[in-house]
């Protein structure tokens, strides 16, 4: 994964609503910091065994902290104006590694979408059945929204009884009907 990671993308992976400007760089932050924040997501239950990436001082991706558990976690990318952090079941990881790249290749999020929903239906891009993310964002790390995907392809709002419209108080489906189809549950 760490090969196709690269500055700058984290942010939109799941089309967050927080804007993804690059502006003035700003400095990593400590391993430690970096750690903690991209643990942060996850309920305290889960964080043993958690792989973490990070960033180095140069901006590369780092491995912070081996992990043989479900579950990776990336840290807040320093050139990004907004503060992202996002970890997810190792079972998503082709998921999560296609559409960074398509990211870092330019693709904005509809078409980002468009691209990973036509490799799902060609059978290039396998999406498990289901599978966990967990994401902070905002516009820093004490700003910040968190919420859980359940994905749950194909699902839409009429069969699960899910609101298909977005809500910071309730569970609600995004990209109902679609391959890439989850339910967001805000943790705030």
């Amino acid at each position: 994964m760490c090969n196709l990671m690269t500055r700058g993308i984290v942010i939109v992976l799941f089309g967050a609503a927080v804007p993804v400007i690059a502006g003035e760089q700003r400095s990593a932050p400590s391993s430690e910091q970096q750690i903690e924040e991209a643990l942060s997501p996850l309920p305290e239950t889960l964080r043993e065994g958690v792989a973490v990436w990070g960033f180095g001082e140069s901006g590369e991706l780092v491995m912070f902290q081996e992990g043989g558990g479900l579950i990776t976690c990336l840290a807040d990318d320093p050139t990004v104006r907004a503060f992202t952090v996002t970890c997810y079941h190792r079972d998503m990881e082709a998921y999560v590694t296609r559409s960074l790249q398509l990211t870092k290749d330019g693709a904005d999020t509809p078409e980002r979408l468009r691209t990973l929903q036509a490799e799902i239906d060609s059978g290039q891009l396998l999406l498990p059945d289901r599978g966990v993310v967990y994401q902070r964002s905002g516009f820093d790390a004490d700003i910040s929204d968190s919420a859980m995907l359940i994905f749950l392809p194909n699902a839409t709002a009429e069969a699960t009884g899910l609101l298909g419209q977005p809500s910071a108080q309730h569970p609600w489906l995004r990209e109902a009907g679609t391959g890439q189809a989850h339910v967001s549950i805000p943790l705030s």
